[in-house]
């Protein structure tokens, strides 16, 4: 009898001893399966992030690739942008004289100068602020036209020996012409016309719906 109640209270010893080995591998077993659930979830919302990153970008890209079309658009309505004109007038006396021979002629003429930017399409323009806003860099101004809009000659005397000739009266009208368009270089035209470029563009796309407009 008594050997029968110590085989039982070895069998339980024994059994009690495996619980003790299986219990720590089944909070093994549970830990690892919290793990793996944590780095699945992880994945998910890595994946989650990085397609909306994609969408996004892809998203934003084509509108900005528009926002820039509408600029280069509205700029195009003036390709050639004069932001100023300078209307002027001049008297020459063309004198020429051999010997006792002598001819002379007044004449005087009327010209334009035209300053402004050549091709405004060729701005560098940047998009900003989901759109709303606009920076547009202009190209250089530049004299675009120094044109002779019309000639009168007053009076005018010729000899035959000393013959003043349309090549003479071309040479003089140039040269004045030149000397009108250095004086107004001097006194700081380009300046001026490139503020009112800036001034013209910013109007220009502030009509157009942008909150925000830089020009430089």
């Amino acid at each position: 009898m008594e050997k029968k109640i110590n085989e039982k209270k070895s069998l339980l010893r024994e059994a009690e001893k495996v619980e003790r080995q299986r219990k720590p591998h089944r909070q093994h077993s549970v830990l690892s399966g919290i793990l793996t659930k944590i780095i699945i979830i992880l994945i998910l919302i890595m994946i989650m992030l990085g397609g909306g990153y994609f969408f996004f970008t892809k998203k934003m890209q084509p509108q900005k690739e528009i926002n820039v079309l509408v600029v280069q658009n509205q700029l195009s309505y003036c390709q050639e942008l004069v932001t100023l004109k300078y209307r002027y007038s001049d008297i020459l006396s063309i004198k020429k004289s051999v010997a006792l021979s002598k001819s002379f002629s007044i004449i005087k003429y009327t010209g334009i100068i035209r300053i402004g930017i050549e091709d405004i399409t060729l701005s560098d323009i940047e998009v900003y602020n989901e759109g709303k806003g606009v920076k547009i860099k202009l190209p250089d101004v530049e004299v675009l036209g120094n044109d002779i809009t019309s000639q009168e000659v007053f009076d005018e005397s010729h000899s035959i020996f000393v013959p003043i000739t349309l090549d003479d009266v071309f040479v003089e009208i140039e040269r004045s012409k030149q000397a009108t368009l250095e004086e107004l270089l001097d006194e700081g035209i380009m300046n001026e016309a490139r503020e009112s470029a800036k001034k013209v563009v910013q109007q220009i796309m502030m009509s157009a719906g942008f909150e925000e407009v830089i020009v430089v």
